[in-house]
Order: C-alpha cells, then sequence, then structure tokens
C-alpha cells in the first residue's frame, strides 16, 4: 500500500508543475505527401517509345512497315497507337481498307512529336556523353556557302572551349529551316528572306533570327568578255544574255523579283547543282553565272572574274537562326552568342 501511495503523490506533484512548452514529433501517417516536400508536378503518362511509334507509322503510313522498322509486332503497334489516341483525347490517323491517313489534330501533332524525339536523342546524348568525354554537342546546320566564314569562328570557338562538340549539316536553306523547326538541329545559319516560304517559317512564333551580315548577288563571266572591262555592270545589261544559277537557293527568285521590279527579263537558262559546273558554263562561253559573292571567295581562276552587278544592288541577309527558349543547355546559349558576336557585321 506505500508503494501505492508513493504513486500517488508523484501524479499529483506532476500535474501541479507547469509542463515544458515542447512541441510533439509529427509522425507523417505510411504514404501521406510530406508539408516539407514541394510536390512535384505529375508527368503524363505518354512515354517516349509512344511518340516514336506516332512518329513511325506518321511517315510509313502502313502499320506493317512501321511495325518492322520499330521490331516490334503489328498487335503491340495498333495497341500502342490507341493507347496514344485515348491518352491524347481524340484519333491521330483516318483508317480505310487500303489507305492510313493523319486527321487533321495528327498533322498539328506530327511535328510537335518530331521535335519531342529530337530533342529527347540530343539531350541522351549530351547526359552520355558526360562521362565519355565530358564534352557538349551542339547542332549546327549552315547553307554550303557560309562554310568559308563559319568554319573558322566554330574553329576558335572549340580552342576556347576545348569540351565543346559539334554536329555540323549542310543544308539548302529550306531544309535548314525545316530541320530546326522539328529541333534537328540545335542552330542554323542560312539566308533570312521574307519573300520565300522559309523565310515565312523563320518568322514563325519561336524561332529567333540574329542577322549577321548582307551578301551581294554578284556576276561572273570570262576575263576576256567585253562586261568584264567596267567595275560593274546593271541588270539592263544581262537581259540578252544566258545566265547560270544554283538549282536550289533562292537566287533564281531574287533575279525573278529584281526582274520584276525593273520590267526586265531575267530568267535563268541554266541550273546547276554545284559550283564547279557553274563555272564550267562560263569558261565555255555558254552563260554567265548569278551567285551569292560568298561562293566566290575562293575563285582563284585567272580565266574568271567577279563583277558587281548594280541597278539595283541584290543582297541577302545571313542569319543565325535558332528556337526561342528552347536551348538544350547553356553550351547551345554560349556557342549562339560567340558566333553573333564574331560574325555580325
Amino acid at each position: 500500500m506505500a508503494t501505492s501511495s508513493r504513486r500517488t503523490q508523484n501524479a499529483a506533484a506532476s500535474a501541479s508543475e507547469p509542463k515544458a512548452s515542447r512541441a510533439a514529433p509529427t509522425i507523417a501517417a505510411p504514404g501521406s505527401p510530406n508539408p516539407a516536400v514541394s510536390q512535384v508536378p505529375p508527368l503524363p503518362a505518354l512515354t517516349l517509345r509512344q511518340v516514336q511509334y506516332f512518329v513511325a507509322l506518321a511517315h510509313s503510313r502502313s502499320f506493317t512497315q512501321a511495325a518492322h522498322a520499330l521490331s516490334v509486332t503489328q498487335p503491340a503497334l495498333t495497341a500502342a497507337i490507341r493507347q496514344i489516341e485515348f491518352l491524347l483525347g481524340g484519333r491521330l490517323f483516318e483508317r480505310s481498307a487500303h489507305r492510313l491517313t493523319l486527321t487533321e489534330a495528327g498533322t498539328t501533332i506530327l511535328p510537335l512529336a518530331e521535335r519531342l524525339l529530337n530533342a529527347a536523342r540530343g539531350t541522351f546524348d549530351d547526359m552520355t556523353s558526360t562521362f565519355a568525354l565530358q564534352a557538349q554537342t551542339v547542332r549546327i546546320g549552315f547553307i554550303p556557302s557560309v562554310a568559308a566564314r563559319l568554319l573558322p569562328v566554330l574553329g576558335t570557338l572549340r580552342e576556347a572551349h576545348p569540351n565543346v562538340r559539334f554536329a555540323l549539316s549542310d543544308l539548302p536553306n529550306s531544309e535548314l529551316v525545316a530541320a530546326l523547326a522539328r529541333g534537328e538541329i540545335d542552330l542554323g545559319v542560312g539566308v533570312r528572306d521574307d519573300a520565300d516560304e522559309a523565310g515565312h517559317a523563320a518568322r514563325a512564333d519561336g524561332f529567333r533570327c540574329d542577322d549577321l551580315f548582307d551578301d551581294e548577288i554578284v556576276l561572273v563571266a570570262r576575263r576576256d568578255d567585253p562586261l568584264a572591262s567596267v567595275a560593274s555592270v546593271t541588270w539592263t545589261q544581262l537581259t540578252e544574255r544566258d545566265l547560270a544559277v544554283f538549282v536550289r537557293g533562292n537566287v533564281s527568285d531574287s533575279l525573278q523579283r529584281t526582274g520584276g521590279s525593273q520590267n526586265l527579263r531575267l530568267e535563268p537558262k541554266y541550273r546547276m547543282e554545284y559550283t564547279e559546273p557553274l563555272y564550267a558554263l562560263v569558261r565555255s562561253g555558254l552563260a554567265l553565272a548569278i551567285l551569292p559573292r560568298l561562293y566566290t571567295l575562293h575563285l582563284h581562276d585567272p580565266a574568271l572574274v567577279a563583277l558587281e552587278v548594280t541597278a539595283p544592288r541584290v543582297t541577302r541577309t545571313v542569319a543565325l537562326m535558332s528556337l526561342e527558349g528552347k536551348e538544350r543547355g547553356p553550351q547551345v546559349s554560349a556557342c549562339r552568342d560567340w558566333i553573333v558576336r564574331h560574325l555580325a557585321t
């Protein structure tokens, strides 16, 4: 009974003493969110592999061919496409007995899906190269005529930052803009021509254009041609001569616009793919060549001469193009700034 009496006294004493102001520890229930940790928004259930399935089928327009290219069974591909359509909330393909076409929504989604895949591939390459080479790769596309001015600038960048690597592609201007829109390249050095389709695309939302310099259109003639006796010629003097241009590019369009504005007939007779056949036409006396001055920087043929063409002087704007706010990493932004700083005039 003495023991019971002491317990009663201790309990009474404890009740009469002030209690310490100490918060009791909070123990979160299993599975409940920790209020101290910010919530991470969930990612959509759509996977990169499913996006790849959609892009492959959109290009092949055949379940059999797409399944073969992806190394999956046709039922698996069919099920994946149905799952994608369910997750996105609508049909991506119109199916018939003999034809598979994209719906309007599918046509809109395709370039977005291509951009996502290309960005993912580039980012994965950067992630793996971090461990392999501690290197950072910047994918750059450029029109062939700017190579002589662009590549030395990239060489100096590489010397200043040895860890930077380049994946380089020379492309026609229209393909350059399309590759940039699809996310296949990070930067594009090409022509910003507001009058052509590529120029309209480059002015679309999400595109950034940093003008670098103007490249004038010149005439290449034989040194013994009567026109070569003067420093420059006019477009009027070329109306009765056979002209040769590149089959691709915007020089032919520039000729048509110039002729139209001056009420002159300036229609190319020959269209060549490469520089050497163009110069061969001039050497043979079959034509005069109209081309951007950049192509003549390394013209060392003593039989040929490059001449200015005036009234009016026709130029094209060479610009550095990129996707606004879509850089894969700081190395892309640094490379863009370097090119603008060393090429812009």
